[in-house]
């Protein structure tokens, strides 16, 4: 069993984090948006669908950003930045926000996992995940321990 420090997210950290989650699943589209767009953009002769093609390959992305920075500083999304601390068993994750909330999650109903640089990221469905942040681990033992104990087990399932 390990514990973590408190630790808060902030509405930055949390849009960042889910702006590097969607590049790392969707680099190679926007990545051929911006392509073909650019390659638009020095054709010689245009007409009004390449015009149109080549702002909705510069825009969307803009688009995308926008509407996730939208998320994280919603105010609806108030929950995800209260200060919270974990207690952590190869079978289970106690999760403790402030001093009046607590939950216990088994480590079964985790469906899958995800790991940037770091953040590790625990889904318990699609739209419910635990961030953890890998600065909340008291040690690099620790932090080892829950990727060997917890994490890998999940991935590898």
């Amino acid at each position: 069993m390990i514990q973590t420090k408190k630790y808060q997210l902030t509405q930055k950290e949390y849009f960042l984090f889910l702006i590097r989650i969607l590049l790392k699943k969707r680099w190679w589209l926007f990545a051929f948006i911006l392509l073909i767009s650019i390659s638009i953009l020095f054709r010689q002769n245009k007409d009004g669908s390449d015009t149109f093609v080549m702002v909705f390959g510069f825009i969307y992305p803009l688009i995308i950003i926008f509407q996730f920075w939208r998320f994280a500083y919603s105010k609806e999304n108030e929950i995800i930045f209260k200060e919270r601390k974990h207690e952590i068993f190869p079978d289970k994750i106690i999760s403790r926000m402030g001093e009046i909330s607590e939950s216990t999650i088994p480590v079964q109903n985790f469906i899958k996992v995800f790991e940037l640089k770091d953040l590790y990221i625990l889904y318990i469905s699609k739209g419910q995940t635990f961030f953890l942040p890998k600065r909340i681990f008291e040690t690099l033992e620790d932090e080892n321990w829950f990727r060997n104990e917890v994490f890998l087990k999940i991935k590898n399932r």
